[in-house]
């Protein structure tokens, strides 16, 4: 722990009021709980400008009626619960004091098992500001109570306070440094551009490569309209499915807590704060649609669909067995039908048809993996999902078939008068089929063996067997189009 003194106060035991929000722990609980609210009802959004009419406090106390979170789930500041103990053990009198609703308030401070009292919101009084400041003197008495806090909405309590504890980087303490005497940093450092790289999850941009495969099979790759086309589709949708991302993490805030990896996602952590993270959300959408103006209305139809298909997803069909597969499956190919839509290329059924039984395979090996992993940590099924620990050797059975019948697809396509009249040797395009049941095989196999990447694009961008593959493909199809 990270701890700076710019003055001394000696041993008197004052009592140390402790802020929640954005200091105890490393997010806020109202915008968390409004997100839990959102996603159990989305049409509560229409009702919460009426609560706020009767004031915050009102807006609070209807929210936590309505749904609750996991006080175990949340994530506290490793710094300041060491330093609440080290206050307890010299026998500090300890009180949460918050804006928190009180139900909630309680809640969490019986998790944390240190405070001797907790001074929260009630259905009429927001405890916050100028209100807590008041609240706190009237107890307490001025100047005879410290106060741990995390933002300027704190600065009315630290002037009444005897010591300033600040939860934050050294920007902001330096700021409240220069109003009060008596300081204490507890270092937090702020989002770095990296931590909303991964957030946005730059590297699943990837996928959005899929809408060139229309542009490379209607050879149009030198075709500067097309490309320039296909390159600005490929911008919307991954601006697009970033500002989905970040819906859907804000959403499965307390299920990927629950997950051994996706605790650490930047909002599940509390590295990014919530409204931050609707504000980039925002903002890349509104970038993705002033793209959109510049493409074809038919790719804008398609990109419609996607966003759709995706809040849907993220709202309730995510927790449908099964269904949850076939919708990530045709989210992939949307990508595929968006990309033929941008450059106004001929539809191929026999394209449609192999992504979307190839990209249910990979959508399968990710169940498949969750549940090898819930397998090993004991539990029986996945929070927030709709699968059984059981149900792995299913999954695993109907994403190999699904992955193989792919392979048929392409079988068969390459059969077709269409690649005959293409191609000029079109018999060393079957080469391309052991490859890729090799590939598949190989990815169940690792699946099966409990040593897949729980995305399994990400696996196969680490993988060098996987660009051996792509790239022996790659050859095969140029040796495909040469008159031998």
């Amino acid at each position: 722990m990270s701890v700076e003194n710019t003055e001394e106060n000696g041993n008197r035991l004052l009592p140390l009021c402790v802020d929640l929000d954005g200091s105890l722990v490393k997010t806020d609980t109202l915008y968390e709980m409004v997100c839990v609210l959102l996603k159990t009802n989305f049409l509560a959004f229409l009702l919460m400008p009426i609560w706020l009419l009767k004031g915050k406090a009102n807006l609070k106390h209807q929210i936590v009626s309505r749904v609750s979170i996991n006080p175990s789930s949340l994530p506290y500041d490793s710094n300041v619960i060491e330093l609440l103990k080290v206050k307890k053990a010299e026998q500090r009198p300890l009180y949460l004091v918050t804006g928190c609703n009180e139900k909630l308030a309680n809640e969490i401070a019986d998790h944390v098992g240190l405070f001797d009292g907790v001074y929260a919101s009630s259905e009429t009084l927001n405890l916050t500001g100028k209100n807590k400041s008041q609240f706190l003197n009237d107890i307490f008495g001025e100047k005879q109570y410290d106060y741990l806090g995390n933002e300027s909405a704190d600065f009315p309590v630290w002037e009444s306070s005897n010591e300033c504890l600040v939860v934050g980087d050294p920007s902001f303490f330096s700021s409240v440094n220069t109003k009060f005497q008596n300081t204490t940093l507890i270092k937090r450092p702020s989002a770095s551009i990296t931590t909303f790289v991964k957030a946005i999850r730059v590297h699943q941009w990837v996928k959005n490569c899929l809408i060139f495969i229309p542009l490379l099979l209607d050879s149009r790759l030198f075709d500067n309209a097309s490309l320039l086309a296909a390159i600005g589709a490929f911008l919307a949708f991954s601006l697009m499915a970033s500002a989905t991302y970040i819906l859907n993490d804000l959403l499965d805030l307390e299920s990927d807590r629950a997950h051994h990896k996706k605790k650490f996602r930047a909002f599940a952590a509390g590295d990014i704060s919530i409204l931050m993270g609707v504000a980039v959300g925002v903002v890349l959408s509104v970038l993705s649609i002033i793209i959109l103006l510049f493409l074809p209305v038919e790719f804008a139809i398609v990109s419609l669909v996607y966003l759709i298909t995706t809040l849907l997803y993220s709202f309730h069909l995510k927790t449908m067995v099964i269904l949850d597969t076939c919708v990530l499956a045709g989210l992939f190919t949307i990508r595929v039908v968006g990309g033929t839509a941008a450059i106004g290329a001929e539809w191929s059924f026999w394209l449609l048809a192999f992504s979307m039984f190839f990209f249910l395979s990979l959508a399968f090996t990710k169940r498949a993996s969750e549940l090898h992993a819930m397998a090993i940590s004991g539990k029986k099924s996945a929070k927030g999902r709709g699968y059984m620990v059981e149900d792995k050797e299913m999954v695993t059975s109907m994403g190999i078939a699904s992955g193989y019948i792919g392979v048929l697809v392409i079988a068969l396509y390459i059969n077709s008068d269409k690649v005959i009249s293409n191609y000029a040797t079109p018999y060393l395009l079957w080469l391309i089929c052991p490859l890729l049941l090799y590939w598949i095989g190989r990815i169940w196999m690792k699946t099966t063996r409990g040593e897949m990447n729980e995305d399994p694009i990400v696996f196969a961008l680490k993988d060098k067997i996987s660009y051996i593959t792509a790239a022996f493909c790659a050859v095969v199809v140029f040796l495909a189009t040469v008159n031998w």
